[in-house]
């Protein structure tokens, strides 16, 4: 966790910005709001993701910015710094809608749909050389490079736990190893420039009206299915019925192959598994409560991935 006021010090003595006040985001992200300038957005990364790293995010931030998608932008031309051997990039605060008027701002923009064909327009993009065409997609919290790396990381973790673990609650590990080995990775799939965490949460109403998509750590050539089945899997767990409108958006730009939709259901059910399995190695949830909620995550994506898969074979 970054010390905020270490922070505030650093980029000042940086930047020699003048910081009126700081605002904690979300873990290590914080918002900088300057009497001197825009507001600026830090985000401070564990030591185990490194400077070369965070040097490509913000590589990436700087070709998306070229291209015109609609990203957030690097705040200064060297955005990127070290305090206390952890990489820290900086870039432009976006001014966003709150409450009822994001829901607005967010349907003014397109909405879901328009959500879809973001991400299309994101895995349709001519990759240049460099940190765009690096190995990515997986979660940055749990690993580096592609989605595989991220499923053997969770692997990783839900044996530590269960090593850990009281004998009554092994049987409920035995279920969870099964449902993590039954996972699609994505492997062998086409692949394009993905954003790991391309969901709503990442999104910023901005007020002209627009979606801005921000926190693009671990973004580069992975599975594009991949991605699609997060954000679908995202939109339906708070309404099934929004799949739907963020397939239709993808499908204006892309066409999925047959083996794609065929495989896109254990994709589907891979990120919310690997969430509750960092939650249960960081003791913040019991095995049997993910193994519940990996039954309740079977259920919602046959229900969406049906739809979806019919969607998806109409010509």
């Amino acid at each position: 966790m970054a010390d905020v006021e270490e922070l505030r010090a650093h980029l000042v003595d940086r930047y020699g910005i003048h910081v009126q006040a700081m605002l904690t985001l979300d873990q290590d992200v914080i918002l900088m709001r300057r009497s001197d300038g825009p507001s600026w957005v830090a985000r401070v990364f564990p030591a185990t993701r490194g400077l070369d790293e965070v040097r490509g995010d913000a590589e990436i931030l700087e070709w998306l910015a070229e291209v015109g998608y609609p990203a957030e932008r690097c705040a200064t031309d060297e955005p990127v710094s070290e305090l206390d051997g952890c990489a820290v990039l900086v870039t432009e605060a976006i001014t966003s809608a709150r409450g009822p008027d994001r829901r607005k701002a967010i349907k003014d923009a397109g909405g879901i749909r328009r959500l879809g064909e973001l991400l299309a327009e994101l895995n349709t993009l001519a990759v240049p050389s460099g940190a765009p065409s690096r190995p990515g997609g997986a979660w940055h919290h749990m690993a580096t490079g592609k989605p595989v790396a991220e499923v053997e990381a969770a692997r990783l973790m839900l044996e530590e736990a269960e090593s850990r673990a009281a004998a009554r609650e092994l049987g409920s590990f035995t279920t969870l190893t099964e449902e993590l080995d039954s996972l699609d990775a994505g492997n062998g799939l086409p692949e394009a420039f993905v954003h790991p965490d391309f969901v709503l949460a990442n999104v910023v109403a901005s007020a002209q009206p627009g979606m801005v998509v921000v926190d693009w750590a671990g973004a580069g050539i992975g599975p594009r299915a991949w991605a699609l089945a997060f954000l679908l899997w995202a939109v339906a767990a708070k309404d099934p019925r929004r799949a739907a409108l963020a397939l239709a958006g993808y499908r204006r730009r892309v066409k999925l192959e047959p083996e794609e939709i065929e495989r896109l259901p254990a994709m589907m059910r891979a990120r919310p598994l690997i969430f509750d399995i960092w939650r249960l190695h960081g003791g913040h949830k019991s095995a049997a409560a993910v193994v519940a909620d990996a039954l309740e995550t079977r259920q919602l994506v046959d229900t969406v991935a049906r739809r979806a898969a019919e969607r998806l074979h109409e010509t």
